[in-house]
């Protein structure tokens, strides 16, 4: 598979490669001051979600529903989905044409059963793009973006893209002079976890504690593999998160894998927890899983699916937001 392919993948389901490639134009624009527009509550919704059942991936652990699509989902690109502890609302990052149509992508949420949206208020007016949000067991809201200005015209990122929390006015360096992004901060143990990105593309899970910044060893990070898009239960004690390790195919399919903490920045084997078939190389078919997010009681997940088929020289992709439940 070409290397476009790759690169389109990463500007969609993952919001890891450059944003400022993936972005659209933009005129330049003050910043949304931050505000919640909702609160997280300390009980569990567990009402009805509604949707179809047309996804490629499954849960390899017994006792969950068969995945279904969000009612929000539209033809459009979502990403960074991430449900809220409480299961009432979901967010994520929304662009309407997949692929960019000079619209700049911007963090949205809806709210249960996950049937319309709305616009988060730490989304941008202006040529900066937000990303891969969630929010902590204190309420703060923590978020990639790029930091892209004008200079004659045209458009540059003045560093890298990097993880930022409630208004975006105070950036979280891990100091690792790269990509920074899909944060989740562990309240019960003080760690900010997230997933680097290098000019090349390879991503790892690491964690940013007492001012130090640790990539993790094996085997959550493997060599020539992607790992990326860390969640952690509440307790810190079990990890999620995405990788490429099984793909046969240009890190095809991406899929959701689970591990259990043994100490400080060691972790167990992953097992796989989210799988998805195996790209279709005689038609033309590639995808994975990833953005996986629980609730607070383990009983509600939501991640994206994303699928690219050849059409010719070209690839078009789609991603969609998925809703399971234990049964």
């Amino acid at each position: 598979m070409r290397k476009e392919a790759i690169t389109f993948l990463f500007c969609s389901l993952m919001v890891t490669s450059s944003l400022a490639g993936c972005l659209g134009g933009g005129d330049g624009g003050d910043d949304v001051p931050y505000a919640h527009p909702f609160v997280v509550g300390d009980d569990v919704d567990s009402s009805p979600v509604t949707g179809e059942e047309d996804g490629r991936a499954s849960i390899t652990e017994e006792g969950w529903s068969t995945p279904v699509r969000l009612e929000v989902d539209d033809d459009g690109a979502e990403d960074s989905t991430y449900i809220t502890r409480d299961g009432r609302y979901v967010l994520f990052y929304h662009v309407p044409t997949f692929g960019g149509d000079g619209t700049d992508p911007k963090i949205y949420y809806t709210e249960r059963p996950f049937q319309t949206r709305e616009l988060h208020p730490i989304s941008s007016d202006g040529f900066n793009a937000e990303a891969g949000p969630y929010i902590s067991e204190a309420g703060d809201i923590y978020y990639a973006r790029t930091f892209i200005v004008l200079e004659s015209g045209e458009g540059y990122e003045e560093r890298p893209v990097g993880i930022t929390i409630n208004d975006g006015t105070t950036i979280i360096d891990l100091g690792t002079g790269i990509k920074e992004e899909n944060p989740h901060y562990c309240d019960a143990h003080d760690e900010l976890y997230a997933n680097t990105e290098n000019d090349s593309g390879d991503t790892d899970v690491v964690v940013f504690k007492d001012g130090v910044t640790t990539v993790l060893p094996e085997p959550i990070n493997l060599a020539d593999t992607l790992d990326l898009q860390p969640f952690l239960t509440d307790d810190c004690q079990t990890m999620f998160f995405t990788s490429s390790r099984g793909s046969t195919t240009s890190n095809f399919p991406l899929q959701v894998y689970k591990s259990e903490r043994l100490g400080d920045f060691e972790w167990s084997e992953p097992e796989l927890f989210v799988s998805h078939p195996q790209p279709d190389t005689e038609n033309g078919v590639y995808g994975g899983v990833g953005e996986f997010s629980m609730t607070r009681d383990g009983l509600q997940m939501v991640f994206l699916e994303l699928t690219i088929t050849a059409e010719g020289d070209d690839y078009v992709g789609t991603n969609d937001m998925y809703y399971a439940e234990r049964e």
